[in-house]
């Protein structure tokens, strides 16, 4: 049997509300060439019974016997996976029905260590707002595919999430670049900068082809969020550091941590973190209201809230 040419991993927990819109989404591509991996992390609603229902032979359903975490079971469907191209897709969100077109044209034509494209936020029955985070503007002029080492600081400041980027399989494991097993949030963020290390080279689509589904009264625990990126942290230095220099890295990590700082309602774990992490500089002060107000411009302006 051929190899298909994109493996679509989707990890599932809870997602019974949307996970057939999802399936449905990949279904319904333009383009036939695929397999849907979908690792089912021991959920207690009827996630398993919704992805059942589907009669396609090019799904296949991984259910994990404990619940086990977004980063075991990426890795997992990853582990399982035999497509060229790895899609990570989150079970809540879904596609634009001519991604998988338009990605294989590109990348037929500009074969990528990993592909990058817009992304729109989708909030209920409508769209919320278009390409937050990631215009795509300091790679829109780039020749592709281009250079990843030539474009380092360029491909650093983009968004980090990895559901609106396609990676090379073949790339992923010969690098070895898995998801940390001991990260259930902040774990996209080492991921793609674990691709940032070893990446030759990247190529981009224009258009949107992903739906991020957004939840506006999502609540985070702050000393969970700090925990988790404090082992991040320690995980990327080393390689953002190498890639660029010590003073662009505190001003990636910075703008990162001050938009977590504003969405946590100011949390003290995390400005505590940011604190020590970025030796004060470029840091929203929490107790100034003239530099919060000043932070949370300076997020919008720039694209990162």
């Amino acid at each position: 049997m051929n190899k298909p040419f994109f493996s679509i991993v989707i990890t599932a927990y809870n997602a019974e509300k949307y996970i057939k819109q999802c399936i449905l989404s990949v279904i319904n591509q333009n383009f036939g060439d695929f397999e849907i991996i979908i690792t089912e992390d021991c959920s207690s609603d009827n996630t398993l019974k919704a992805i059942e229902e589907f009669d396609d032979l090019r799904i296949k359903t991984y259910k994990i016997p404990k619940n086990m975490g977004v980063s075991f079971c990426r890795n997992y469907g990853l582990k399982k996976a035999s497509g060229e191209y790895i899609f990570f897709i989150d079970a809540d969100d879904f596609l634009d029905e001519t991604i998988l077109k338009r990605a294989y044209d590109e990348l037929t034509l500009n074969p990528s260590d990993m592909l990058i494209f817009p992304y729109r936020y989708f909030e209920e029955n409508r769209v919320k707002k278009e390409n937050p985070k990631c215009a795509l503007k300091s790679i829109a002029n780039l020749k592709k595919p281009f250079s990843a080492d030539k474009a380092a600081k360029k491909l650093f400041k983009i968004n980090y999430e990895i559901w609106n980027k396609i990676f090379n399989r073949e790339f992923l494991c010969n690098n070895s670049i898995f998801f940390k097993d001991d990260l259930s949030f902040s774990e996209d963020l080492v991921f793609y900068f674990d691709v940032l290390k070893y990446a030759k080279t990247v190529t981009y689509l224009e258009e949107v082809g992903y739906y991020y589904r957004f939840f506006p009264k999502k609540k985070f625990d702050g000393s969970y969020v700090a925990s988790q990126f404090e082992k991040a942290l320690y995980y990327i230095k080393d390689t953002v550091v190498e890639k660029t220099n010590e003073e662009y890295y505190t001003k990636k990590i910075s703008s990162i941590l001050n938009y977590w700082i504003i969405k946590l309602d100011y949390d003290r774990n995390l400005y505590e973190l940011a604190l020590k992490s970025c030796s004060k500089k470029g840091i929203i002060n929490i107790n100034n209201r003239v530099g919060r107000v000043f932070h949370k411009f300076y997020c919008k302006l720039e694209n990162i809230s």
